[in-house]
């Protein structure tokens, strides 16, 4: 206890802030039953399935997966999964690890804005903003933990910049290959983010008096320590055997303007976005008149931070949205864009101005958390619903879905840009060695399972489908009334129908 109190009285009020918004923060992660993402069940439960691959009494695993144990992106969370599987029930697995996500982000802005100049600090509160963003609702796990990961890189490397030995390029490469099975995506934009602030400070040097050839000689080196890390990108790019269509979105400016890498399941936090768009705005003026007009500081290493800003938002409207399955291009690099922009801001404001800005992100933070409170709150009660048959399925059983409204909840109502229950019939096969025939993942060569024959998609072949379950249908519909010739209602609610085959008593 005395040890306990020594801490605390050692703590200033910043730190004692941090801690407060962190832990409050996590309420959504705790506070209930489910995390109502769209794909983050679907992970934790083929995570189970690897932990349970080789348990002989679940046998459709064997029949329907090859594994797919391959160095590629997307590890972190299967790999998190598999082993918290072994000493935690799946939700509780699933909750430590949105925790990081969740806790580390704003972390990692802190790390970050501190390494560029410690006097621009205060501008991490805003990362308690991005901490609730719509790729962590839709479940994308291993992107959402990469996006912290980015920042605690991208700062360690500018602090370290001008004496980097040893040490510090394995501390980098250390921290590049954890980006790397995360997601390929946030690994192509840290090396893109690094080569290009290597070469803005081989121009833009902190001694004027640098020669040309030892800034030169900075940059080469620089180089040949990230050419090995851009080598594994081509080569991952150029061996994936999937598809390469290209799908462009036409809704960007919108998209950017309202900041939609913040909103997730419907439109109510626009306001938020539009007054995180006035405080940009704000600090950009700020900083144009203060530092560059007033101050006429027009040369600075920081500089590069504004025009990797730029270079990101023209690649934001130019990069497709798709190219084949991988997705969400636009959306993912949309969530970067703003806080590297933090470290080109000014940093020289009077006393109450500063306070205010910090009064101003932390209040944003704060409206954002509500609404995802309430948007967790609601969505648990539809959830409970849609997963109230899980006990009445039986081990080894097949496992599938019929619906034709997954936008919608009687306590939560629309839900507009992602929902919960594509994926959550996973809950009904955890625990049971169920195989949810609708398991997206073992389609792609990015994850560690694959289907045998390519079979995908309500295509099980290796017999009847045990149990279906019809969501948010009429009863009276042809679909319903065709699928009670082979099966009997076991279980009903409101809003949900379980059915289990016939010969499958």
């Amino acid at each position: 206890m005395i040890k306990i109190a020594n801490f605390l009285r050692n703590l200033d009020k910043t730190k004692i802030a941090i801690i407060a918004l962190l832990l409050i923060h996590l309420a959504p992660v705790w506070g209930f039953k489910f995390i109502p993402t769209q794909d983050g069940l679907n992970h934790v439960y083929n995570a189970y399935i690897l932990k349970e691959y080789n348990n002989p009494a679940y046998t459709k695993y064997r029949e329907v997966y090859d594994l797919n144990i391959k160095l590629f992106p997307n590890w972190s969370a299967h790999a998190f999964f598999f082993v918290m599987l072994h000493v935690m029930p799946p939700l509780i697995a699933e909750k430590l690890y949105v925790t990081l996500c969740v806790a580390l982000l704003p972390l990692s802005l802190f790390y970050f804005l501190r390494a560029v100049d410690r006097r621009l600090m205060f501008f991490g509160f805003l990362g308690f903003l991005y901490s609730y963003n719509y790729l962590l609702n839709m479940g994308f796990y291993g992107f959402a933990l990469s996006v912290s990961l980015y920042f605690f890189t991208l700062g360690y490397w500018w602090k370290h910049r001008n004496e980097l030995n040893i040490n510090h390029i394995a501390v980098l490469y250390s921290s590049l290959i954890l980006i790397y099975f995360c997601h390929l995506f946030s690994y192509g934009v840290i090396l893109l983010s690094l080569s290009f602030l290597a070469l803005t400070t081989a121009i833009l040097p902190a001694n004027p008096q640098c020669s040309i050839m030892g800034r030169l000689k900075e940059l080469l080196k620089f180089a040949g320590v990230i050419l090995p890390a851009n080598f594994i990108l081509l080569i991952v790019f150029l061996s994936n055997p999937e598809s390469r269509e290209v799908i462009y979105h036409n809704d960007l400016w919108d998209f950017f303007i309202s900041v939609r890498s913040l909103i997730s399941f419907n439109d109510d936090s626009i306001p938020i976005s539009w007054g995180l768009l006035g405080f940009i705005g704000g600090c950009l003026l700020w900083t144009l008149v203060k530092d560059k007009m007033i101050g006429k500081r027009f040369i600075r290493q920081r500089d590069g931070f504004l025009l990797l800003f730029i270079v990101m938002t023209v690649l934001y409207f130019k990069i497709p949205w798709q190219i084949g399955p991988p997705a969400w291009f636009n959306d993912r690099l949309n969530l970067y864009l703003f806080p590297i922009l933090l470290a080109w801001f000014s940093f020289n404001y009077p006393g109450w101005v500063k306070r205010s800005l910090v009064v101003i992100m932390v209040g944003l933070s704060i409206a954002h958390l509500g609404l995802t409170f309430r948007d967790y709150h609601l969505l648990n009660k539809d959830m409970e619903e849609f997963t109230s048959g899980a006990h009445l399925i039986a081990p080894n059983s097949a496992i599938s879905i019929m619906s034709n409204d997954w936008a919608n909840g009687d306590w939560h109502g629309p839900i507009k840009y992602l929902s919960p229950f594509y994926h959550d019939t996973c809950y009904y096969g955890l625990g049971n060695g169920g195989l949810y025939i609708g398991n997206y993942e073992p389609k792609y060569s990015y994850f560690p399972l694959r289907y045998k024959n390519g079979n995908w998609k309500f295509q099980y072949t290796g017999g009847v489908i045990d149990y279906m379950l019809v969501w948010r249908m009429d009863e009276n519909s042809d679909e319903v009334r065709q699928l009670k010739n082979d099966y009997e209602l076991i279980y009903e609610t409101k809003n949900l129908k379980l059915f289990r085959h016939k010969s499958s008593r």
